[in-house]
């Protein structure tokens, strides 16, 4: 723990410069006691950068993993599988349940949190842990607080932090053996709200007995150590910390963001603001300056500032206080400076990206308005997406499947699913603005196609243009991208049992139409029979002749054997 504080102790400066100039209040630079109660935003004159920080954490939070919305899905490589029945309507379950339940815990709220870090640091951390009461619930933690250091594989693989502890506080989350005598003392001398330093470490243990629980986590009370005492020691299926970047530079652990970009601008802005509000108010309420034998009428302070006074002979005592000197500050200057300087801020924070999205009423957007609004920015912004992707939403969705799994909130798979691995896809309104290049695509290919189809129509040739679609997998691919529920969209299967039962139907149809037109000539032929009879079909000498039956029996299809 000690050789990982050390690695992050060359990012507090910065880290602490980023606190008080973007996002004040957010980091921990230093080991005093919580709930100080004193201001951080003191360097704060314009709000700017703040404001462009809590847009971009709006906007991730409701473009990547709205709670309003499902934002991701669950499916299998093998297409055919993933389209049956029974295993897509599994997954459409498994989806239901932990939708509901991260929506009945604080995991959006600390999402929120966690953006926010990332945002302006580069880097956050989130704590999911399991809990019997709510599932699961998770905690996110500020810079400072922490340290972190990470696999081959890009993902945390041990974590360590110092905290505050009030003794109530220790006695409800440890047992009381463990508890050091200092925590004891205070808590029956009624000392309850004192504070106690603990610690807290996650690291993979390479002589666990169970592959299933790799991960160890121990907590002790700072300085006990060393005597043998510890607070809580527990294991983890899962390593249980999420904690994404938002860009890496070589091999280091903490990452770098739009916080780390805009901090000189930042502080360049406040500047500024500060220099123009000055100008303005000495250009209003200039110092004046007056002869000595005024100094008793008249209050002083003898500073160069707004409405101070200085008192000088050799004046003339009748021409009373004159401006100490006149200004003229270029103040159309000064506010296109401060407003260039709020325009690359709020562009380093993809402001304009994400208002742009979120404005939209309808939560949809279409691939003409994606391509129109930032395109530019939603290039430079996707690389982000896909690490928060991977150092995200993929452990975090790992973790709280395991969890429902291991409560039983998950129902038994079907079992063409044994052996399968499940795959995440995202289909959340970034997602699919990214994916909309996709859907144009097919709308153009179907377009094209029904049009190519249309002029082979007009000139008398059989459309057979239609042939090189597939509809039922475009149909496939096209609510794939835009995210629909499989219950939506029939599988093969279902297709295939429709089609066949129409085919069947339609040849029932065909026979009983062909029945119905053998009946109807059977009935022609009895009625020309007896009209035959009638007639009695008698030649000049009045013998029977039959001829005329032959005739007719040849113009009803009866076939010729010797006679009607």
């Amino acid at each position: 723990m000690s050789a990982m504080e050390n690695m992050r102790t060359r990012y507090m400066p910065v880290w602490q410069e980023i606190s008080e100039y973007i996002i004040p209040g957010r980091g921990i630079f230093d080991k005093s006691e919580p709930n100080q109660g004193d201001r951080k935003d003191k360097k704060i004159i314009d709000p700017t950068a703040p404001q462009a920080l809590h847009v971009l954490s709006a906007g991730l939070q409701g473009g990547l993993t709205s709670p309003s919305r499902p934002w991701f899905r669950l499916t299998v490589s093998d297409s055919e599988l993933a389209d049956y029945a029974p295993v897509r309507l599994w997954l459409d379950d498994v989806e239901r349940r932990m939708f509901h339940a991260m929506s009945q815990t604080n995991i959006y709220n600390s999402l929120h949190t966690l953006y926010q870090e990332v945002g302006a640091f580069g880097t956050g951390c989130m704590l999911i842990e399991e809990d019997i009461k709510h599932v699961f619930l998770a905690q996110t933690f500020t810079v400072g607080e922490y340290c972190l250091s990470y696999g081959i594989d890009g993902r945390p693989n041990r974590f360590a932090r110092s905290f505050w502890l009030t003794a109530q506080q220790m006695k409800e989350q440890f047992k009381e053996e463990n508890l050091s005598d200092a925590v004891k003392e205070a808590y029956d001398a009624g000392r309850t709200d004192q504070y106690f330093r603990v610690c807290h470490m996650i690291y993979p243990d390479e002589k666990a007995k169970y592959e299933d629980m790799r991960f160890l986590s121990v907590y002790w009370e700072d300085g006990k150590l060393a005597e043998g005492k510890t607070l809580k020691v527990g294991r983890y299926v899962e390593m249980p910390i999420i904690a994404p970047r938002w860009e890496v530079t070589g091999g280091d652990f903490y990452g770098r963001s739009p916080g780390w970009d805009t901090l000189g601008e930042a502080k360049t802005l406040q500047l500024m603001r500060k220099n123009y509000l000055q100008a303005a108010e000495i250009a209003i309420a200039p110092p004046l300056v007056g002869h000595n034998s005024l100094r008793r009428s008249h209050a002083h302070d003898n500073v160069f500032k707004p409405n101070s006074i200085t008192y000088v002979d050799g004046t003339d005592p009748n021409m009373g206080f004159r401006p100490l000197y006149q200004i003229q500050p270029d103040a159309n200057g000064q506010v296109a400076a401060i407003m260039d300087s709020r325009e690359i801020i709020k562009k380093a924070f993809f402001a304009d990206l994400f208002l742009a999205i979120l404005r939209n009423p309808n939560k949809q957007m279409t691939a003409t308005q994606v391509n129109a609004i930032n395109q530019e920015q939603m290039m430079m912004i996707g690389p982000v997406f896909e690490r928060l992707d991977y150092e995200l939403l993929d452990p975090m969705i790992v973790r709280i499947f395991g969890i429902m799994d291991r409560l039983g909130l998950i129902l038994p798979p079907p079992e063409e699913l044994a052996g399968q691995e499940l795959k995440i896809e995202y289909i959340s309104m970034l997602a699919q603005a990214q994916q909309m290049v996709g859907l144009e695509g097919i709308d153009r290919l179907t377009s094209f196609v029904g049009t190519m189809a249309q002029i082979q129509a007009g000139a008398g040739m059989q459309p057979d243009v239609l042939d090189k679609i597939d509809v039922h997998e475009s149909v496939d691919q096209y609510a794939r991208m835009l995210g629909v529920q499989a219950a939506v969209v029939r599988s093969d299967e279902a297709v295939a049992e429709m089609q066949a039962q129409r085919q069947a139907e339609q040849q029932q149809m065909q026979q009983m139409a062909a029945l119905q037109q053998m009946a109807q000539a059977a009935n022609q032929g009895a009625g020309a029979a007896k009209q035959a009879a009638d007639a009695g079909l008698l030649d000049s000498s009045g013998e029977e002749d039959t001829s005329g039956l032959d005739g007719i029996g040849q113009m009803l299809g009866v076939p010729d054997t010797g006679g009607i």
